[in-house]
């Protein structure tokens, strides 16, 4: 009975460890997240979740700023970005586990004056805009 026990225990210690360490495990794919700046100036980047602050970043016209990150099994993970740029100064969400899920693992996004729009893999054009967030 115990060799029983010590062989069932081992299986779950093994699938439980498979499922962390692969990515094709019970835990939510990665995500990436990368933002081109096109408000035709040097963009100040700075995104957060609840529990990572990535930091702030400096961002060139035309370049660009990556993160990956994996959402949390719950389906709330959520990033927020703050950008500035000369007198502007401007929130997005520029990941909602709920909206973005279903859209893209890789989310392309490029940063205009007017505000954020994500590449739509369906019609291969950047079509799918956002409003900035209201302060």
């Amino acid at each position: 009975m115990a060799f029983y026990f010590r062989n069932v225990f081992l299986l779950i210690v093994l699938v439980l460890f498979l499922s962390i360490t692969c990515e094709a495990g019970i835990l939510p794919h990665k995500r990436s997240i990368n933002s081109t700046n096109d408000v035709g100036a040097e963009l100040a980047m700075h995104c957060k979740s609840k529990n990572d602050d990535l930091g702030a970043h400096a961002i060139p016209d035309k370049g660009s700023y990556a993160f990956t990150f994996r959402p949390n099994i719950l389906g709330t993970t959520q990033f927020w970005c703050s950008f500035a740029w000369g007198s502007e100064f401007h929130y997005f969400d520029i990941y909602i586990h709920k909206r973005d899920d279903w859209l893209c693992n890789y989310c392309l996004w490029i940063i205009k004056p007017t505000g954020p729009c994500m590449w739509n893999y369906d019609t291969n054009a950047w079509d799918i805009c956002s409003k900035w967030n209201e302060s």
